[in-house]
């Protein structure tokens, strides 16, 4: 790291928050209809309702008809919605620790690729970690997503940070390399040890 770090700048699902993107994609895919294309959804692409979802530009009623549309779905709408709250596993462990101790000494705030329907089923576990952090930065509320760089710009600039003293983690590669574009400090969060040998490096 050429320059101290002051910021950190956290993903949330995959780096603090489990996911089952595998599990819902199959879930997915079990209601599709034969001659439907593949459903496009992981950590680097997806198909443009679950972007249009993360950007705000759809709500959950919009988002279910759309996906159902593009991929002839067999389900009724509580059905798409237990399957797509079904990505939603739950704080990993030691997080909440782990939080605490980085924000005792770093400024930390969130910045993740999320939508409305599922930040309200997210936030009160999350509500200890949030608590610690300086900002918020949802996507479905900025009306933009990573990897676009003006969601790291903007985040920086309503935080007043400098991008080289700030530490940015993220699961997705795509994500931290557009980061690295900009000047920011990274490390990419592969598997979940990952996070606690950068906790360690930060807190040593």
């Amino acid at each position: 790291m050429n320059h101290p770090v002051r910021n950190l700048l956290l993903d949330l699902g995959g780096v603090l928050y489990e996911i089952d993107l595998p599990g819902t994609l199959a879930r997915f895919e079990a209601l599709r209809a034969p001659d439907a294309p593949p459903i496009e959804y992981g950590k680097n692409s997806q198909h443009v309702w679950f972007s249009l979802g993360d950007t705000g530009h759809a709500d959950i009623d919009a988002f279910t008809a759309g996906l159902r549309e593009a991929y002839q779905l067999h389900a009724s709408d509580a059905q798409l919605r237990e399957v797509w709250l079904g990505v939603l596993v739950g704080v990993l462990p030691g997080r909440v620790e782990a939080v605490e101790g980085l924000a005792a000494r770093y400024r930390l705030a969130l910045l993740s690729n999320t939508n409305r329907f599922h930040f309200e089923h997210f936030a009160p576990q999350c509500k200890p970690m949030f608590d610690r952090m300086d900002h918020l930065f949802l996507s479905f509320e900025m009306g933009v997503r990573k990897p676009d760089p003006e969601i790291y710009l903007r985040a920086l600039a309503q935080a007043g940070w400098k991008a080289e003293e700030t530490l940015f983690a993220d699961d997705s590669q795509a994500n931290i390399e557009a980061a690295q574009a900009l000047g920011l400090q990274t490390w990419w969060i592969r598997e979940h040890e990952d996070f606690d040998r950068m906790a360690e490096a930060l807190l040593a």
